[in-house]
């Protein structure tokens, strides 16, 4: 066997191992989520997502640039440790920082959370970037696997202290937050355990490199963010008068989206560092086969989802509570803002790979302009429907100016007749589902038995119409 295909086998077995546990972390999250939300209500988990959003927006701010940095520098497969130790020098400062901004402003930090976190926002930063720091010298080093594993633990470990909080009786945002420190905390020790890599002082040389790219790369960071919480700050701000019970649907609706689109980060994620490498060795051939693969594979899970949504979407936010179904147009205007951003992303992840962060950034920008000035005039006028329109429509927005960058610099293919079949496939099992809906009565079981049903309908469709879905399949099970 030739060594592109070796290659190309690896990187897709490693998209699986990535793929997989990042759905461990989804499921078991989707479990924790519907308990939390039928012990504690909407309105308590508002104000924990809208903390938790919050302490992603520092990570942002302080550390995704640093991160991305470290990925690059490491990825090109020289002087790991001393680009790790540049990594967590700048990481190190940046923290000091933020958190000595939040504690100088601690009261107005406090009366947006709307309730008193402060203290526990900067403990979660610190764990949050150092988990952050070490998955990005882990993918680096081309131990995406490991990255991945990281997930599922922090999430395990996460939900299972929540739980334990909220039945010994301490059913609080204050605890349901000590929870996720911990866990985090945790999950850094045992990631730097499998890092086995000891930072080393960089050269000056090597932290302007770093700064170099991360100057750029950040903003990749804060455009991830802004899709992802623009709208619950926004939902956030006193004058739209927003509870917390409707931030706390907003978000559930928003989880559900995000479960969809894993797949397409998993291939995102694996695709960085192999797309980094051969940009290095200016081979231009196996990075526009990549391109095709990432497209032609990105949407698998979110294209069927967006229909599934449609036909059941009502039925399965019933499941955490009856309050929640309200939140059901929401779901699906967020599953098609999903939809598109899962195919920015890839265009964008490209881009960096390529190390033309200054390309990414164009876009960047125009994507956080576009959503956060959409969110306010929307919110404002529509509410939290608003909200769920702007983050849509400002993916399409970043998926337009990413293919119009990127086409400049390598030739973007498009997989017209991949992706038909995934729409077959999807529209297919929509009517099936619809059909049998009309015979399941109301029921968690019932729910989870359509959804069920629509998987092995799509995938069955999709492994008729497919020849290359087929051999993808084949290409990459453990077993011959």
């Amino acid at each position: 066997m030739d060594e592109p295909r070796e290659s190309l086998m690896r990187i897709g077995q490693t998209s699986v191992v990535n793929f997989v546990s990042e759905v461990a972390t989804s499921v078991f999250g989707f479990v924790v989520t519907i308990y939390l939300a039928r012990e504690l209500g909407s309105a308590v988990l508002g104000e924990y997502y809208l903390v938790a959003a919050v302490v992603v927006w520092g990570k942002v701010l302080g550390g995704q640039g640093i991160q991305m940095a470290t990925r690059k520098r490491i990825s090109e497969g020289a002087d790991e440790a001393k680009f790790f130790g540049g990594g967590l020098s700048l990481q190190t400062f940046a923290f000091v920082v933020l958190a000595a901004a939040i504690l100088v402003f601690r009261g107005p930090v406090n009366d947006y959370l709307r309730t008193d976190a402060a203290l526990l926002l900067v403990v979660l930063l610190f764990t949050g970037l150092l988990v952050w720091q070490v998955r990005a010298a882990l993918e680096g080093r081309h131990r995406v696997d490991l990255s991945s594993l990281l997930g599922p633990f922090d999430r395990l470990l996460r939900g299972l202290l929540q739980i334990g909080v909220v039945v010994v009786g301490l059913g609080t945002v204050k605890w349901l937050l000590t929870g996720f420190a911990a866990a985090e905390f945790v999950t850094g020790m045992v990631g730097i355990a499998l890092l086995g890599l000891r930072p080393q002082l960089p050269t000056r040389a090597q932290v302007a490199s770093m700064l170099d790219y991360a100057k750029y790369s950040w903003f990749s960071g804060l455009e991830s963010r802004t899709f992802a919480s623009m709208d619950t700050l926004v939902l956030a701000v006193p004058v739209f008068a927003v509870s917390s019970s409707r931030i706390g649907i907003y978000e559930v609706a928003w989880n559900l989206a995000s479960v969809l689109a894993v797949f397409g980060a998993s291939v995102s994620t694996t695709l960085f560092p192999a797309i980094s490498r051969l940009s290095s060795a200016e081979n231009r051939e196996a990075i526009r086969g990549l391109i095709d693969d990432s497209i032609a594979f990105s949407g698998l899970f979110v294209v069927p989802g967006l229909v599934g949504c449609l036909v059941v979407g009502d039925r399965v936010l019933a499941i955490y509570r009856p309050e929640f179904v309200q939140g059901y147009a929401v779901l699906v205007v967020l599953v098609v803002g999903r939809l598109l951003y899962v195919y920015e992303s890839q265009l964008t992840n490209v881009l960096a790979a390529i190390d033309r962060p200054d390309a990414a950034f164009r876009v960047n920008v125009v994507f956080v302009a576009t959503n956060l000035v959409l969110n306010l005039a929307l919110v404002y006028a529509f509410g939290w429907l608003g909200a769920a329109v702007a983050t849509a429509t400002s993916a399409a927005v970043g998926l337009v100016l990413g293919y119009y960058f990127l086409r400049r610099l390598v030739a973007v293919p498009i997989p017209t007749r991949e992706l038909a079949n995934q729409v077959a496939a999807a529209v297919a099992m929509g009517v099936v589902v619809l059909v049998a809906r009309n015979f399941a009565p109301s029921g968690v079981p019932w729910t989870v038995g359509l959804v069920a049903v629509g998987g092995a309908v799509y995938f069955a469709g999709l492994v008729g119409l497919s020849n290359r879905f087929r051999a993808t399949v084949r290409r990459n099970l453990p077993v011959r």
